[in-house]
């Protein structure tokens, strides 16, 4: 497994749609009310919330003419870490790591740990941040953000994160509050992560570090506030070590 398909698994996870959901959540599933009030709403219901965990979604992935299918555990703890582990036929191929600045995933397969900065001193910026990618994992992140809301009293809620050489889109279904579009795309680098919504699935394609790919979610059951241990060590006579630039 090349370096590719690592980071894509650890980016194509962050947008998983959830079909079970835990009894803690189920509240903000069906909001009484549409458009940024109802989810203003399930604001209000989810304030305490401060770790989310999916456990056994559903990705298939197409990469280089290969097509992978995994099950993919994704953990975050808000404004802290996101947390991947991806297992195919019962046996774990890679776990992944995020936090403010950097990126690690352990290639199990290889057994090669590769590391990059998420935030560069130099040059141009990729086009996601983490909380960019953390206010992908669960709406419930996009509460902060609520200034940037905008309804358009019809069929989407808006967000407008726009910066310098940088267009930042994330478009909510009006009723169900769910993703149903984002584009983040860099007009200086032309690298880019975006996805949308077919029917139960959610569709990803990036080029973000990688070469192009397309990825299709679904599934996974969805607990708040459970604590899960994030163990990224790895024997160092056992593993290769790559710094990516």
């Amino acid at each position: 497994m090349n370096r590719g398909l690592l980071l894509i698994l650890l980016l194509s996870a962050m947008t998983l749609p959830q079909c079970k959901v835990a009894r803690e959540a189920q509240r903000q599933s069906a909001p009484g009310l549409k458009g940024v009030d109802g989810l203003r709403e399930q604001c209000v219901s989810l304030d305490s919330v401060q770790t989310l965990l999916i456990k056994k979604a559903e990705a298939i992935l197409m990469f280089d003419n290969e097509r992978y299918e995994v099950t993919v555990t994704l953990y975050s703890k808000r404004d802290s870490i996101i947390y991947l582990s991806a297992v195919n036929s019962g046996y774990e191929i890679i776990r992944a790591s995020v936090n403010k600045d950097s990126i690690k995933v352990i290639d199990r397969l290889n057994r090669i740990v590769y590391r990059t900065a998420l935030k560069r001193k130099f040059g141009y910026q990729f086009p996601v941040s983490f909380n960019d990618l953390q206010n992908l994992i669960g709406r419930f992140y996009l509460c902060d953000d609520l200034e940037f809301a905008e309804d358009d009293l019809t069929h989407m809620v808006k967000f407008d994160f726009d910066e310098n050489y940088i267009k930042k889109r994330i478009h909510l279904d009006r009723e169900s509050l769910k993703v149903s579009m984002f584009e983040f795309y860099h007009q200086k680098t032309d690298q880019y992560l975006m996805g949308e919504r077919s029917g139960d699935n959610l569709k990803v394609y990036s080029n973000f570090m990688i070469s192009e790919f397309e990825m299709v979610a679904k599934g996974g059951t969805v607990l708040y506030n459970q604590e899960v241990a994030v163990k990224m060590k790895v024997n160092p006579r056992k593993y290769t070590f790559t710094e990516l630039r």
